[in-house]
């Protein structure tokens, strides 16, 4: 330290470390903090929160060319600088649960670098280590390293601000300049201007900088003096850089962080500030996504060497570099307590650098008392100080991979199951086809979410997987002629509720056991009974031409539709007899001959003569795109009879249909066109009355 000799209190002994020494502690210190925040980075956690999966989509869409300064949303908006920044790193390393996460990785390893450098330039090597080593063991700076989300850039900008305001600014009693670095003045206008479109936090991290640059032109204006040309330059680079925010903010004012901040300041300001104070060392943030749950910010020694070193710095207020480490605790610290749901120990990220050097400054100061001039007992306390680091690793540690990967909560907010599977997915390779069983799997009716199926396929590290995708409540694909294939049930309750004529093939299959939810992954292989089974419907199961191109008289299936669709049969084993409004079940199997046009379409008609439905119903349950040659499907088509249906015979007719043209495809025979639907048997339809004398 330059000026000021006697640091908080004076000692016969020397604390400070050589330029090799920090070196290689801050080296080690950078490995630790990779450590925690690279390792276990696809499973921990293992899944997407619904707001990082919004992020993500963001990405996607900076990736299409459509970027904004801010992205409306349900939650007021959102800047959109973390999402470009996003689509570079992505565009490097692919995408992902490493893609997606690697840039919070590298962002919260980064901010521990900076503040070491910033502890070390404000004080000395020692503190800036302390700090550095707070940042590195904090489970908040931990997750946030694995969330994607622009939360993370809050610790890096406002640690890069306070840096390069120290590099620019004087911060020493010396009023002499040696040399004027105009990068560094590049560098605080660059930062304090893209912060602004990166986090709502950036725009108290701003106020920070300008409130300390006023202090030195008001209270240090000898010192302040000699830059302040280079000072008008870094703030004309910063309205320069800010302008397209300050465009937006006025004409679309409802997605402004401005907005959003004053939204948040409606809330119980007493009670978010004493909350979010508490929540530092007593009852932490209850949200498992920021915090193992109740865990507070910082062990009650940390806190005591915080308020130790925040003491220190007030009375000390009148040198700048106290000075800037108080101006920027002070204004950022509405942004870090008044919040919603305080305490949030993602929003206190604007407050965990400042806090982090009054734990390093603290520190030093109780390593400075006299008492500690004695050999014996400066030992004991530096043996006490790793003791305390050590301790927090540890807890930290247990919290992060034993009780917060495995807390309940966490699982149902990030998706862990349908990341469990996504995980099993990315192992097992492509030898094995896998079947998804996706109700939402049509595209013709677009939604804003994504399904379960889609997020399994974001959460996964590869992209090249091969999948089929059915609605396995009513209808199910055997893929390959029934060779061995892995179905993949999203919902635990999606077995169980699918049709009984179908549990009895999925009796067949056996659960994988594996890291992953019950029943969630079946291997399931049907070649012999499918071969049997196409054996019975070829002699049990006729069906009929048209009467408009044939006199109806018995084929036996296998019948090649257009389309490249085969007709196997329907299951005869039915009832046949219904009351008015009752549901009718018509099973039919099929198999893929070659590549099926994208908008076809089974139709289903009961028919009160050869020409007059009374039902029809317009259904496919597996997606045409995603089928191979050789794959089979059964599908269950249940129609429900009109209650005012009539006693008597009726029809049962099939067919396909392309909903593009609106035109049916054609039923075959010898390759050529004949009709374009089939009749498979007859119901009968009775009264009432009938049932209740046979039931007598």
């Amino acid at each position: 330290m330059t000026d000021d000799a006697s640091f908080f209190a004076k000692a016969g002994y020397n604390l400070s470390l050589t330029s090799r020494q920090s070196f290689v502690l801050a080296l080690a210190l950078m490995l630790l903090a990779a450590f925690l925040r690279f390792t276990y980075l696809v499973g921990l956690p293992n899944g997407f929160s619904e707001n990082e999966i919004i992020n993500i989509r963001l990405v996607d869409n900076v990736r299409q060319g459509d970027i904004y300064v801010f992205f409306p949303g349900e939650d007021g908006g959102r800047e959109g600088g973390y999402h470009v920044i996003a689509a570079f790193a992505t565009a490097l390393v692919g995408d992902g649960p490493i893609g997606f996460r690697i840039l919070s990785s590298w962002l919260s390893l980064l901010s521990v670098a900076i503040i070491f450098t910033l502890g070390n330039h404000l004080f000395n090597p020692l503190v800036g280590l302390m700090a550095a080593t707070l940042v590195t063991v904090n489970m908040s700076s931990i997750l946030l390293a694995r969330t994607v989300s622009s939360d993370v850039m809050v610790a890096f900008l406002v640690s890069a601000a306070m840096l390069t305001l120290a590099r620019s600014l004087p911060v020493y009693r010396r009023t002499r300049v040696v040399t004027s670095n105009v990068v560094s003045f590049t560098a605080l206008g660059t930062v304090l201007g893209l912060g602004l479109y990166l986090h709502p936090s950036s725009l108290f991290i701003a106020a920070g900088a300008l409130a300390y640059i006023a202090h030195l032109v008001f209270i240090r204006n000898q010192m302040f003096r000699q830059r302040r040309s280079y000072t008008g330059f870094a703030m004309l680079l910063l309205l320069i850089i800010s302008m397209p925010y300050l465009i937006s903010t006025i004409n679309l004012p409802q997605f402004s962080a401005l907005q959003r901040i004053l939204t948040s300041y409606g809330k119980d300001l007493p009670g978010a500030i004493i909350a979010g104070l508490q929540g530092i060392v007593l009852v932490g943030d209850l949200d498992p996504l920021h915090n193992l749950p109740g865990r507070p910010l910082v062990d009650i020694i940390s806190a005591a060497a915080i308020v130790r070193g925040f003491v220190a710095c007030v009375l000390r207020r009148h040198r700048p570099r106290f000075m800037l480490l108080l101006i920027m605790f002070l204004l950022a610290l509405p942004a870090a307590l008044v919040v919603p749901e305080s305490p949030n120990f993602a929003r206190m990220a604007v407050i965990l650098p400042q806090l982090a050097l009054f734990f390093g400054m603290g520190i030093y100061a109780f390593l400075r008392l006299p008492i500690f001039s004695d050999r014996f007992f400066r030992r004991m306390a530096l043996a006490g100080t790793v003791a305390l680091l050590a301790l927090n690793l540890i807890w930290t540690w247990q919290d992060l991979v034993a009780d917060w990967r495995e807390n309940e909560q966490v699982m149902q907010l990030v998706n862990g199951e349908l990341g469990q599977i996504a995980h099993y997915l990315d192992h097992v390779g492509d030898e094995v086809p896998v079947v998804f069983c996706n109700p939402d799997w049509d595209y013709a009716q677009p939604s804003p979410k994504l399904n379960d199926a889609e997020k399994v396929l974001l959460m996964m590290n590869r992209d090249s997987l091969r999948y089929h995708e059915a609605n396995c409540a009513n209808t199910l694909l055997l893929t390959n002629g029934g060779e061995l294939q892995r179905l993949v049930f999203f919902d635990t309750e999606a077995r169980t509720a699918a049709s009984p004529h179908l549990q009895a093939w999925l009796e067949l299959g056996e659960s994988v056991v594996a890291d992953l939810p019950r029943n969630s992954v079946i291997e399931l292989e049907t070649v012999e009974k499918l071969a049997g089974k196409a054996g019975v419907l070829t002699t049990t199961a006729p069906v009929s031409y048209a009467r408009e191109v044939a006199v109806p008289e018995p084929i036996s299936p296998a019948i090649r539709f257009g389309g490249n669709l085969t007709l196997l049969g329907y299951e005869p084993d039915v009832s046949r007899s219904f009351l008015p409004g009752e549901t009718v079940d018509i099973i039919t199997y099929w198999r893929v001959d070659g590549e099926l046009p994208p908008d076809v379409t089974l139709f289903t008609q009961i028919l009160a003569d050869p020409v007059t439905p009374i039902v029809t119903r317009h259904y496919i349950g597996v997606n045409p795109t995603r089928m191979r040659e050789r794959d089979i499907f059964i599908q269950v088509i249940q129609l429900q009879l009109p209650a005012f249906a009539l006693p008597g015979e009726y029809a049962i007719s099939i067919g396909l249909y392309r909903e593009r043209f609106d035109q049916r495809l054609p039923v075959l025979k010898d390759g050529q066109a004949h009709g374009d639907r089939l009749f498979l048997y007859t119901i009968d339809v009775v009264p009432a009355e009938e049932t209740e004398t046979s039931d007598a």
